[in-house]
């Protein structure tokens, strides 16, 4: 997605009373997360920090032979600009800490003859970058791979001499937000998979930051719990049925 792209899809956000979605499921966790999959379907890059959960109904499971049985209901909603968190407004204070990001990609990007163009910003959560250009899967990599590094020595230069580090986040083409989508689709087939057939399932290697996002789709999910495995860089997720204590 472009720069442009990104701009209009912001404006949209800022309407949230057109970005909703109602859904039920066995749990209100269920339910939740059902909800939040509605919603992305209209605003697919929306984080979960920006939605505001309304528990409709809580569910009962009915009289004799199931009658009035009825499932959790949840409705997810977009928050407005003003009620979504303020780390991810914009922190003047550490806008020296953006250009410096920005004038090394730059530089980076100049020394591998990618045309391409960057622009950075700072909250007080994160200092990130976003490059803009054709054909830059060379730069991504595999499975992020090159982006990865480039993350980590970006955040070396930009990092170095302060007494506080700063988290660092570099994207390309909005790879990180489509690659989010992708792992946390697929924690959620592996979880149904475990939850039907009762078994584990180790999921491949990942990077710390991917492990993450598996980790904190399925946290709250009351069939299954995940742990991690291995060594770096061979380090892997494993979602396994929940064990109840009796």
């Amino acid at each position: 997605m472009d720069e442009e792209n990104l701009d209009t899809f912001d404006d949209e956000l800022e309407d949230e009373t057109e970005f909703a979605a109602v859904a039920t499921g066995a749990t209100i966790a269920e339910a939740k997360k059902n909800a939040l999959e509605g919603l992305r379907k209209v605003a697919a890059y929306v984080s979960e920090s920006d939605v505001e959960f309304v528990t409709i109904e809580e569910g009962h499971k009915g009289g004799i032979f199931g009658i009035g049985k009825a499932q959790p209901r949840v409705e997810a909603r977009l928050r407005s600009a003003a009620e979504r968190p303020s780390a991810e407004r914009p922190d003047p204070e550490l806008s020296p800490a953006a250009d410096l990001l920005q004038t090394y990609l730059e530089d980076v990007l100049m020394r591998m003859s990618i045309k391409a163009t960057v622009s950075a910003s700072a909250t007080t959560e994160v200092v990130s970058a976003a490059i803009a250009g054709e054909d830059l899967g060379i730069l991504i990599g595999r499975h992020g791979q090159t982006l990865d590094a480039l993350q980590y020595l970006a955040a070396i230069h930009v990092n170095k001499g302060r007494r506080e580090r700063l988290q660092i986040v570099v994207d390309a083409e909005g790879y990180r937000k489509r690659r989010a989508a992708a792992l946390t689709a697929l924690a959620e087939r592996s979880a149904q998979k475990v939850a039907r057939d009762d078994i584990e399932v180790t999921l491949d290697p990942m990077s710390a930051g991917e492990r993450k996002i598996v980790h904190l789709c399925l946290k709250d999910d009351p069939r299954v719990e995940t742990t991690s495995e291995g060594q770096e860089p061979n380090r892997a997720v494993i979602i396994l049925p929940k064990r109840h204590e009796d």
